[in-house]
């Protein structure tokens, strides 16, 4: 009876942290990222085993976008030296993160993935969810790159412990991200169609080549379908730029977010496939963007004050704005500050820099907040000082438009300082790049 109790209450409180957990980093995603797509979601099962399948180019933040957008509780495998610590182990337990162990943690660690492997196939049997990361590793690229074997090894694995009438469904998934490590960029999270283990593997036979490799194509093709895959990687700058600075050239301006994907999709396959108009384009766009970082400004500031000769906007909104920008400044500003130096230090590859900002950011507002709150409800009821926390919490993301918006000025001035025959030269070149995107997209 005893350890019954004792199982329930952990289970409850597993419960809680997740969903605790969920509504701070679901606040805090999307204050960091200006938009966030999510496409096809809801054809994805959520009472059925799932294996979903995911590049990697941003560390356990990866993990947690899926975990934030679907239905169901997620569970992932992360890598083993982040559990070496047991009160973190026990954390990430609780919120779905099991460990997966690789060479560099230590030979002697690799058979403890036969464990891991076993987990995995009782919580599809459960109708869980699992997570995997078959590139086996995590890059900061938008590269797909070659899938292990590992999805096929927990997909066989797992059917042996199925009834006959029980399926096990994958489902493969992308997230492309713009600039992951910058405020007010955007995520694109689009899922697949699912697809039936079966089809590739029985209960009663071995993992053989051939089915392996079948299924790790089939996975990787699933993923390639929904992800901005750019194949040499010496182009993913120019796709960027482009992308982040002249979408309504890709995308024609459409207010619907799947067809907008799809043509960003699209606009992706002929930079792989068309290679010497993609030079073509390139080279114009290479100058044009030369010369905005020679001159440390955006196109949207050259097109919004040498286009479109807005000039005054941003003094208007930076003064309306400033009302409760610096409030939120003095008050908000350094969970966000120290989380960023915290990243800094401790991430020792960029791909971990925005997991960690992120991850640290979300949790010290939280406590922050906690501490807030504590501090007014001496002087003020509990509902007054909770929305006291929570119209400090929108001075702040107001505080990220007004920086915004100092940063504009600033670009502004130097837009100024400029001598006309340098804003001449940079228009020029701003047309060139424009009409060379538009022939290679026609």
């Amino acid at each position: 009876m005893f350890k019954t109790n004792k199982k329930l209450h952990l289970q409850s409180m597993s419960l809680l942290i997740r969903i605790f957990l969920k509504i701070i980093y679901i606040i805090t995603a999307r204050t960091f990222y200006s938009k966030i797509v999510v496409l096809n979601a809801e054809t994805v099962p959520h009472k059925k085993p799932l294996l979903i399948a995911v590049n990697h180019s941003n560390a356990f933040w990866d993990g947690v976008m899926i975990g934030l957008h679907l239905k169901q509780k997620v569970w992932f495998l992360a890598r083993g030296d982040v559990f070496k610590n047991t009160f973190v182990a026990k954390i990430l337990n609780a919120i779905g993160i099991t460990p997966i162990y690789r060479m560099q943690e230590g030979i002697e660690n690799l058979e403890k993935n036969n464990e891991v492997f076993n987990r995995c196939y009782q919580l599809l049997k459960n109708h869980s969810s699992v997570l995997i990361f078959p590139e086996g590793n995590c890059e900061r690229e938008s590269v797909l790159r070659p899938l292990k074997k590992g999805a096929a090894r927990i997909a066989h694995g797992a059917i042996q412990y199925f009834p006959e009438n029980k399926e096990l469904y994958v489902v493969g998934a992308a997230i492309n991200y713009d600039e992951p490590d910058n405020l007010n960029s955007e995520v694109y999270l689009v899922f697949n169609k699912t697809f039936k283990v079966s089809d590739y593997f029985s209960k009663a036979s071995n993992l053989d080549g051939k089915s392996a490799a079948r299924f790790t194509n089939d996975v990787a093709q699933s993923i390639d379908e929904v992800m901005f895959n750019i194949h040499d990687r010496d182009k993913l700058s120019i796709f960027h730029f482009i992308k982040r600075n002249f979408d309504v050239l890709i995308t024609g301006n459409s207010g619907n977010d799947k067809v907008k994907f799809e043509k960003i999709k699209h606009f992706s396959q002929l930079i792989n496939t068309h290679q010497t108009a993609y030079y073509e384009m390139a080279s114009e766009v290479i100058l044009y963007k030369s010369v905005l970082e020679q001159y440390k400004l955006r196109e949207k500031q050259v097109n919004k004050y040498l286009i479109q000769k807005r000039f005054f906007d941003d003094y208007l909104v930076f003064v309306i704005l400033s009302f409760s920008a610096l409030p939120a400044l003095v008050f908000n500003s350094w969970p966000y500050l120290l989380s960023y130096r915290v990243a800094k230090k401790t991430a020792k590859k960029p791909e971990f820099f925005s997991s960690v900002n992120i991850g640290s950011a979300g949790l010290l507002y939280f406590l922050w907040y906690v501490i807030l709150l504590i501090g007014l409800v001496v002087f003020f009821t509990f509902v007054k000082a909770l929305l006291i926390i929570v119209v400090l919490h929108i001075c702040g993301i107001t505080a990220l438009h007004w920086l915004s918006t100092y940063r504009a000025i600033k670009a502004q001035r130097r837009i100024f300082k400029l001598k006309e025959k340098e804003r001449n030269r940079l228009l020029t070149l701003r047309k060139q790049c424009i009409e060379a995107i538009i022939k290679f997209i026609s």
